[in-house]
């Protein structure tokens, strides 16, 4: 087993919602995977921002976000900036209240409209 002298080996790969300090810090999604759990798939983004490197598990009000923005094939989704906002759920486990995090598109520069 090695010894380290440093924190970093011990943070999770999973982007929590304490680690969001706002809703305006954008996350550029890399890829993407797909992770069986519990006999279901659920998509796992791969997400940057400089150099932090996280994943997030889409639950199903997520996973529907990313499906109406990329409704063709969960490859359209490389490539997008996503924000996230901080909401209050419950956790199906426990049924504790705690902080969740709902994902965002950004607009992609072409789908903005001019204002007349």
């Amino acid at each position: 087993m090695e010894q380290t002298d440093t924190w970093a080996g011990f943070g999770s790969e999973y982007l929590k919602a304490i680690e969001v300090a706002s809703k305006d810090d954008e996350y550029a999604i890399v890829g993407y995977e797909s992770i069986e759990e519990n006999g279901k798939n659920t998509l796992v983004l791969n997400l940057e921002r400089g150099d932090l490197k996280k994943l997030f598990g889409c639950n199903q009000t997520n996973l529907q976000a990313v499906q109406a923005e990329c409704p063709e094939k969960p490859s359209q989704a490389i490539g997008r900036i996503i924000t996230f906002n901080k909401v209050k759920v419950t956790n199906p486990r426990t049924k504790q209240i705690v902080d969740g995090l709902r994902l965002q598109f950004v607009p992609k520069i072409e789908d903005i409209k001019p204002e007349d």
